[in-house]
This record gives C-alpha cells, sequence and structure tokens, in this order.
C-alpha cells in the first residue's frame, strides 16, 4: 500500500488566500503541485491570452496515474478554493433539479470568459465534511458543436460552499470510461442538447457504476472530502 501524501498550503503572497490542507493518496499523487493567487492576479504567463482571477484563490493540480501524452489517456485533476462565497454556487447546491439548471462551468464564474460547458450529465447533490455540493460530467469543445460522451474531452466536476459560507470550492478530474470511443473523427455530433440526451454514450454515462470511470468517481470525492480550509 502506498503512503498517502499530505500537501499543506500556506500563502506567501497575501494573507487573504485560503490556507489548505488536502491528503493526496498515492494513485492521484502524480506531479502535485500548489499554488495561490491574489485577487485579479493572471493565472497564465501568455501576452495574448489572460486566466484573472475574480477571487483569492488556492489551486491544487495534480494527475492520477502517470501523465499521459494521449488526450485520451491523460488524468490530471484540480481542487481550487477561492475566498469567495458564490450565490448561484449555493443556490445550486440548495435547489438545482440538473446540471442545467445549475449552470455551472469554471470560467464564466470565476475568470469571466464566455467558454461555458455544454453538457451536464449524471449530476447529484452531495455532502462534504467542508459543506453542501453538487457533482457533474461535463465537457466543454471550443467548435460549438454536441458531441456525445467520449474519452478525451469528459470531465468530473464537484462544486460546493462551505458550512461557514466563506470559500466556494470548484474540483473536476478529467475520467474515461472503457466503452466510449476516444476523441477523433469517430465522435459523434448529437446536433442538439435534446438529442444529446437521448444518445446512447450519454445514457451509459447517466447510469453506469462511478466505480467503471478512470479514475473512480467515488475515490475523487473520498479525496475530496479530506480538504480543511482554515
Amino acid at each position: 500500500m502506498g503512503t498517502l501524501v499530505c500537501v499543506f498550503a500556506t500563502s506567501t503572497l497575501a494573507g487573504d488566500t485560503p490556507k489548505v490542507t488536502l491528503s493526496v493518496p498515492p494513485p492521484f499523487a502524480t506531479e502535485v503541485t500548489v499554488k495561490h493567487y491574489r485577487k485579479e492576479q493572471d493565472l497564465l504567463h501568455d501576452p495574448t491570452f489572460h486566466l484573472i482571477t475574480i477571487a483569492p484563490l488556492t489551486a491544487y493540480h495534480g494527475c492520477f496515474g502517470p501523465r499521459a501524452t494521449r488526450q485520451a489517456d491523460n488524468h490530471s485533476w484540480t481542487v481550487d478554493v477561492f475566498a469567495r462565497y458564490s450565490a448561484k454556487v449555493a443556490t445550486a447546491c440548495a435547489a438545482a433539479k440538473d446540471g442545467y439548471e445549475a449552470d455551472l462551468s469554471i470560467e464564466p464564474e470565476f475568470f469571466g470568459l464566455n467558454e461555458p460547458s455544454y453538457m451536464f450529465a449524471r449530476f447529484q447533490h452531495k455532502q462534504f465534511s467542508w459543506g453542501t455540493a453538487v457533482s457533474f460530467l461535463s465537457q466543454f469543445t471550443q467548435d460549438g458543436a454536441y458531441y456525445v460522451p467520449h474519452n478525451g474531452h469528459l470531465k468530473y466536476e464537484v462544486w460546493g460552499v462551505t458550512s461557514d459560507r466563506r470559500y466556494t470550492v470548484v474540483a473536476s478530474v478529467s475520467v474515461s470510461h472503457p466503452m466510449l470511443a476516444e476523441w477523433g473523427s469517430e465522435v459523434r455530433d448529437a446536433l442538439s442538447i435534446a438529442a444529446l440526451k437521448r444518445d446512447r454514450d450519454y445514457r451509459l454515462v447517466e447510469s453506469c457504476s462511478p466505480e467503471k470511470f478512470k479514475p473512480s468517481l467515488t475515490a475523487f470525492d473520498r479525496m475530496l472530502d479530506t480538504l480543511v480550509i482554515r
């Protein structure tokens, strides 16, 4: 059995960035990093593309298993803790009936970019040690199509607010399923959300066991439950 990796995040930038600990189990412990950002700080160092956070942020990044060059085999993950209570996320946790009603995408919500996901499947309400949350499977591509679930763009996301109403947690991991096609020309465009929801691969990811995904959705939830924010 591998050794559990406890990652402690303390800020050297500003006192208002969240101070966080996360216990990362060995399967998720490839190339784990922790970074801190002030409000309105650019996360990227790019002269043309900017990603500016609207709130102080502590960001964890890592990978499940070895980092892969093939997009379909890349299982990178993030856990972002924003020092901001999001009313939209709180409303979704309290009352949203599905992912389309919740309508949660990190770029519009926290970075001011109009790049929302088009798919929100397998929506669930959840309770963690730090607060309430919702989870779902999402997909986003830049060409505006409604591609069916496939390995290469499929993500599992968890959004929540802390019990003390001080922080918003946004976590995601790139996942795959052995019965889904890899990203490429064979991936079908459903052409509409209504048709997407009727598609066989959409129904598959909606109803299959959480253990069928790589990594397991349950295992990612267990890691996220170790999050402590002070």
